[in-house]
């Protein structure tokens, strides 16, 4: 092989191999913005269980009341029903991943009962996942309620 053949099998490698990332870059956004609003259904529907599985044992949620709370604590206000959402409609997400490790922000609209009490918000939120065993998993969240100028 010359010369040129070689850097243009290197320069076709290198382009294909930039590609390739970019792809996979946007299927794994693509996964953790449904994977975000499947969550949002579930909490919805008061599906524990799929709450549960999307959540890491060392999770924290600060509402947006400014109480904070670990993932026991999630999982049990959905059961007793301090938590009751009757919507949860995600939009306007941006998606940042860093290795095993993603970050979300976004607006949410968001009306039932949160913390006991009576809520019909819009709120921005940020979310951290971390990838577990090939699982994305919830590790943090945060709201802020969209204040009305």
């Amino acid at each position: 092989m010359n010369r040129r053949s070689i850097a243009f099998l290197l320069a076709s490698m290198l382009s294909f191999s930039v590609l390739l990332s970019a792809a996979w870059a946007a299927s794994t956004e693509e996964e953790l913005k449904k994977l975000e609003t499947d969550r949002a259904a579930a909490a919805v529907k008061g599906d524990v269980a799929t709450l549960e599985k999307q959540t890491a044992d060392d999770y924290t949620f600060i509402n947006l009341y400014g109480q904070m709370s670990d993932k026991s604590q999630m999982v049990n206000a959905f059961k007793t029903g301090q938590t009751k959402l009757t919507s949860d409609e995600v939009s306007d997400m941006k998606v940042r991943v860093y290795g095993n490790t993603a970050v979300i922000t976004g607006k949410v609209d968001v009306a039932g009962t949160m913390a006991g009490k009576d809520t019909k918000a819009q709120l921005m939120f940020t979310r951290v996942y971390v990838k577990k065993s090939g699982q994305w998993q919830s590790v943090a969240f945060q709201q802020t309620r969209v204040s009305n100028p």
